[in-house]
């Protein structure tokens, strides 16, 4: 890893000579999207910028052996944090800053000769994923059908928390396969900084991890009805996820990370259709 692992094999390090020659010759340019917020005692607060990255790297791998060059943009990590906005390390960023700020940088992206701009927004919150929607929707009225939504976790239904079937044109349309699924799980609820996070941190981003905090940090043991609640945000976060996270830290299938390479192939496929 660099000293700078958001920048990573991104256009930051590329020369404005080489992004203007892959933007002539059609390659894709794919949109990491994160936010920086409390990931338990356990994992850094960057970690769904982190994973959005990886997802990225993993996609512009599977793609260019099916013939699709892409290549992948600084990572958005100003997401809305409307949930855990309370907990250390995390960002208060207005609802109204994180639409203009990626607005401004998908336009900038379509002015550097991106006709598609792909994002793969890894964070669950409602309001953000909202943001997304209507700031993809406004660039397709403005007739902009290129900037368009590659992923969000099936796992979190954003599609049914939206109100969408993801069939919309701002998405690129793929469908889940068996191999999403075929991991052994705790068969807790967890939806942040659960297993599936820390098999994708620990695996990609390992020098970020507190291993002496995973050792010890115990499963919550929370309901649908607390997820509901949890989800409001504010007080209700704070009295059942003390510690930051929902779900079990600690992955039982040491090969649960798999999860995010399959997604990635299954997204490259999704591109080079």
């Amino acid at each position: 890893m660099t000293d700078t692992p958001l920048f990573h094999d991104t256009m930051a390090e590329m020369t404005a000579t080489a992004i203007a020659a892959a933007a002539e010759r059609g390659a894709i340019a794919l949109l990491p999207i994160g936010v920086i917020e409390c990931h338990g005692p356990h994992l850094p607060v960057g970690t769904d910028a982190f994973i959005a990255l990886e997802l990225a790297r993993l996609t512009r791998r599977y793609a260019a052996g099916m013939g699709r060059e892409c290549i992948i943009a600084p990572p958005y990590y100003w997401g809305i944090n409307g949930i855990l906005v309370d907990f250390p390390g995390s960002f208060r960023i207005r609802p109204e800053t994180a639409a203009a700020l990626l607005r401004d940088v998908i336009e900038s992206l379509n002015a550097n000769g991106f006709r598609e701009v792909l994002l793969i927004s890894h964070h669950g919150d409602r309001i953000h994923n909202e943001m997304i929607r209507d700031v993809l929707n406004d660039q397709h009225a403005r007739g902009n059908a290129g900037a368009r939504w590659l992923y969000t976790p099936f796992r979190w239904r954003m599609f049914e928390r939206l109100g969408l079937t993801g069939k919309e044109p701002i998405w690129v349309p793929w469908e889940p396969i068996p191999a999403l699924e075929d991991f052994k799980l705790t068969g807790l609820l967890g939806v942040h900084a659960d297993e599936y996070e820390t098999a994708a941190i620990v695996r990609y981003f390992p020098e970020t991890v507190d291993y002496a905090a995973l050792k010890t940090v115990e499963p919550t043991r929370l309901t649908l009805a607390d997820l509901q609640e949890w989800r409001t945000g504010g007080e209700a976060a704070r009295r059942l996820t003390p510690g930051g996270y929902f779900g079990a830290p600690n992955p039982v299938d040491p090969d649960l990370w798999r999860h995010y390479d399959e997604t990635a192939k299954v997204m490259a496929a999704a591109i080079a259709d």
